[in-house]
């Protein structure tokens, strides 16, 4: 460990001040006569005159760069942040050096050359270099404290050297440990484990993590072996600075974008604002009502209740706007900063500071801010504020990176030390390169490459302990080579290591028990719900009790593929109750069916405009293929029509409760006698006694059972109309290559044309003879060999509704899910490793042959 001395002044960086006082106090039990400083604070005392903040010059660079000539390759970047802070980096380096002629042959150069020329009059405290070199005491009780230094603070600590000034800290190294480990996460595991087994105090160590993205798997990993640590960029819990950039950014962009991060920032409870300018951008900063004066017309798009809805967030927005006029209002730091004090109520002593922090800059620059296009630079200064907030106390492991190794802690880990993170040396890039700097008359790239070696292995001999870890893959499994540098100075190849990881995965619980399970799907003794929510059911139970007991919405697209098929499916309903030959419409007329469907929505929706006309073209044409494929069938189907959309419920007694099934039957053909079930798909579907008794297909016997209870009628059968527009699979012919010489049997025109056919035919099941209403039933519905009887369908329905019932009142909520259930499902990423796949229940009882 370092020895502190007595009445010394020492330099160190802030970030590292906690921990010397720290050590101060364990050595000295008080820490009088010793004075503790960064580099910076101590030259600044022999500077003379007021010295300006950075953020004050960067304003200074960019007024004087207004008079960059236009054909300056740079010009475009004369106001950019990034750029006036790398001329200022530069320019703080030139005159520390004290030079003041730049390179100029090449065009970039002479570009830099006027930029510099422009720059280098203004004042900075570095222009006193020479008068503090000549102004410099002896300086024998002035200790600089061992670590890694940037190339400007190391040409200042061998000035202070070479007037007496001493290192605090030697090398002490005694023991090295280089150890492989599988990969980035599993170093950590081994380096929390090395703690225990070892049985290290916290306060003594310190990792040095070569990659900063780390650190969130290192703390999470020290987490849960409940091993204590600090690190020294501390992640701040006040929001002052956020609503500062917020605010800022707002008042410089004023779009929707910089409002919405406003609203989320400052006004985090009324999402009701982003969800108004999500759904209708067009309307940012136009303040007059919209959808209120609009009428509610029928579509299948947007609802009533949706329509409301949208009516009421127009209505609060509009209220809220005009309650928060003064955010529109022009650039006052004044009522800036009242108001955010206005949000807090409660403020804590980060909040002050980081007020304070923000005001102390504004302070500096105000008188240089005259409109909106001004607050660039004032807001990226806040955000590095932001981001480089230190540790305000130290307990337990310390965690920075590499270049803050120090002889305060005796233990150190270095993580991450593969040949692309280590030694990682740092070179001049960006404008003012290793190319541009070789031109000039600073320190060569060897010698500053030789200084940098020099100090990276002289501050890992500074701790008594010392271990390396080499991960062979990252988190993706990319492989990662070796350092050489480090083998070169161990002398020694890595050591492979590991230990079990201590994140054991175990299945959640999240099945229901009986009683919960009843109270609620079977609320006040009743089963209320639709076919389609027992076959979701079947398909998953987890889905079910997500969607029906916690009623979980699913996120609304309007581009949905599922509400574009509602369309077409509502559409061609509205066409077949109009005309009694509908298939026979020209594309014109389908076209204005479906232009009127789309009317309402594009009056509200107008940032959706161009995709409903897009949409228009595409059902449109949908249904012309559609009404090819069904007019020959609809020509040979001798009956009518009778209901659309009809509506049905089935109630009976089930045990103590009584189960209500509604729904709605999408087409009804009857004649005097008898019925037949049609229902509409988007898709090609086929329905099968399998499914059927598994639960997975109950709609179309459901539908039969329950309109032949209510008309008295014979249903005839029910069937699928598949509205598929997709071009059938066909090929030119077969090649046979078991012949000596391979032949082609070409398809011909007739085989393709049976072939669309088949693959146009209804689905479905018979009940009764339909040849007497279909001419050629063959070609359009064939009999399947498996069709059930339909007794056989009225018991087993019973059979299978009553298996689900049990299984939902017992509570069975687990994502046991049949093949497929995921594909389209809406809570596929809150079951994810729960999800299990199994083989569809059979729910009736079946006679042993």
């Amino acid at each position: 460990m370092i020895q502190i001395p007595d009445n010394s002044t020492i330099l160190a960086p802030a970030t590292l001040h906690l921990s010397l006082y720290k050590e101060i106090l364990k050595q000295k039990k008080d820490c009088l006569g010793i004075q503790v400083l960064t580099l910076s604070s101590w030259l600044s005392s022999f500077y003379h005159g007021q010295t300006k903040s950075d953020i004050e010059i960067l304003y200074l660079y960019k007024e004087a760069l207004k008079n960059t000539s236009l054909s300056n390759a740079f010009y475009s970047s004369k106001e950019d942040y990034d750029f006036l802070g790398a001329c200022l980096d530069f320019i703080k380096m030139a005159k520390t050096y004290q030079i003041h002629n730049f390179p100029c042959s090449t065009q970039k150069e002479k570009d830099l050359n006027e930029i510099l020329n422009l720059l280098y009059p203004i004042e900075l405290k570095e222009d006193q270099t020479q008068d503090v070199l000549s102004s410099l005491p002896d300086l024998e009780n002035v200790y600089i404290l061992k670590k890694e230094y940037s190339q400007l603070d190391n040409y200042w600590i061998q000035v202070l050297m070479d007037h007496g000034a001493k290192w605090l800290g030697e090398n002490q190294l005694c023991q090295t440990h280089y150890y492989s480990v599988a990969n980035a996460r599993k170093q950590m595991e081994v380096l929390a484990n090395l703690i225990i087994e070892n049985d290290y105090l916290a306060d003594d160590i310190f990792v040095a993590l070569n990659n900063a993205s780390d650190e969130s798997v290192l703390t999470q990993i020290l987490t849960a072996h409940k091993i204590p640590f600090t690190t020294m960029q501390e992640t701040h819990i006040t929001s002052i600075y956020n609503e500062w950039i917020s605010y800022l950014t707002w008042i410089k962009d004023m779009d929707l974008k910089s409002f919405i991060n406003l609203i989320q920032t400052l006004y985090p409870s009324n999402n009701y604002l982003i969800q108004y300018y999500t759904l209708f951008p067009e309307k940012f900063l136009k303040f007059e009502p919209h959808l209120s004066i609009i009428s509610y017309e029928e579509n299948e798009i947007i609802d009533s209740y949706q329509f409301e809805s949208y009516q009421g967030l127009e209505q609060q927005t509009l209220e809220w706007i005009h309650n928060h006029a003064f955010l529109f209002h022009a650039l006052d730091f004044i009522e800036i900063a009242k108001h955010i004090q206005n949000l807090h109520e409660h403020v804590s002593k980060e909040d002050l500071n980081a007020f304070n922090d923000v005001m102390s800059l504004i302070q500096d620059v105000h008188t240089h801010i005259h409109n909106a296009d001004d607050l660039d630079i004032l807001i990226h200064q806040i955000q590095n504020l932001s981001a480089n907030q230190k540790a305000n106390t130290i307990e337990g492991v310390l965690i920075g990176s590499r270049q803050d190794i120090t002889s305060l802690r005796p233990i150190v880990f270095l993580t991450g030390t593969n040949a692309n993170a280590f030694p990682a040396l740092k070179l001049h890039s960006g404008i003012f390169d290793e190319a541009y700097v070789k031109s000039t008359s600073l320190p060569s790239l060897e010698t500053r490459i030789q200084n940098q070696q020099t100090q990276i292995f002289d501050c890992l001999s500074l701790c008594e302990t010392l271990y390396i870890l080499y991960p062979q893959s990252d988190y993706q499994g990319k492989n990662y080579e070796s350092s050489s540098e480090i083998e070169n100075w161990i002398q020694t190849k890595p050591k492979f290591i590991t230990t079990p990881d201590s994140f054991n995965w175990t299945t959640p619980n999240i099945d229901l028990n009986e009683t919960s399970a009843k109270a609620i799907f079977f609320k006040d003794n009743h089963f209320k719900g639709s076919i389609s929510r027992l076959e979701s059911y079947a398909r998953c139970p987890f889905s079910h009790a997500l969607k029906y007991g916690l009623f979980l919405k699913e996120k609304e697209d309007i581009t949905d593929i599922r509400i574009r098929g509602s369309i077409l499916h509502h559409v061609l309903e509205m066409i077949s109750k109009d005309k009694q030959d509908y298939t026979s419409l020209s594309k014109e007329e389908i076209y204005q069916y479906v232009r009127k469907e789309f009317a309402f929505a594009k009056k509200i929706l107008l940032q959706q405009v161009t995709w409903f006309n897009s949409q228009i073209e595409e059902i449109t044409d949908k249904l012309v293929l559609i009404f090819e494929q069904l007019h020959s069938f609809e020509t040979n189907w001798h009956m009518n029509i009778d209901k659309q959309e009809h509506k049905f419920s089935y109630s009976y007694p089930w045990n103590e409760y009584t189960i209500d099934l509604y729904g709605y039957i999408d087409r009804i053909d009857s004649s005097n006698t008898s019925f037949c079930i049609f229902d509409y798909k988007s898709s090609d579907k086929d329905i099968n006694l399998n499914e059927f008794e598994s639960g997975l297909a109950l709609q179309l016997a459901t539908y039969t059972l329950a309109y032949e209870k209510e008309s008295n009628l014979i249903p005839v059968g029910c069937f699928y109309i598949a509205l598929r527009t997709s071009p059938e699979t066909l090929t030119y012919g077969k090649l046979n290559y078991r012949k000596k010489v391979p032949e082609l049997n070409v398809i011909n025109e007739s085989d393709m044309l049976e072939t669309f056919i088949k693959n146009r035919k209804l689905k479905g099941w018979h009940f009764s003879d339909a040849s007497i209403y279909c001419d050629d039933i063959k070609q359009y519905m064939p009999v399947k060999k498996t069709n059930p009887a339909l007794e056989t369908i009225k018991s087993e329905w019973s059979q299978v509704i009553d298996s689900l019932l049990e299984d939902i009142s017992s509570g069975q909520a687990l994502p046991n899910h049949v093949k497929d259930a995921c594909k389209y499902c809406a809570y596929r990423s809150i079951c994810r490793n729960s999800a299990n796949e199994v083989e569809p229940k059979l729910r009736v009882e079946k006679e042993e042959e």
